[in-house]
């Protein structure tokens, strides 16, 4: 059995300004480093995370964007 994804068809929707759609790209970038945060908390409390902190990290790229 397939599932179908549909999405509604409102071809008369207006597009969004270049403030709503700044306001969604920061709310999104909040978002992205609030899940970052937690991660690395959650990650820290393991007890291999101080063998690991020891032997270094590479940074990652900026967003995941390879910026």
């Amino acid at each position: 059995m397939t599932a179908t994804a549909t999405l509604p068809s409102n071809r008369f929707a207006t597009p969004l300004t270049r403030e709503e759609v700044k306001k969604m790209l920061r709310d999104a970038a909040y978002v992205l480093h609030l899940t970052r945060r937690v991660k690395a908390e959650i990650v820290a409390e393991r007890p291999e995370a101080a063998r690991s902190a020891a032997a270094g990290r590479q940074p990652e790229m900026a967003a995941g964007l390879g910026v």
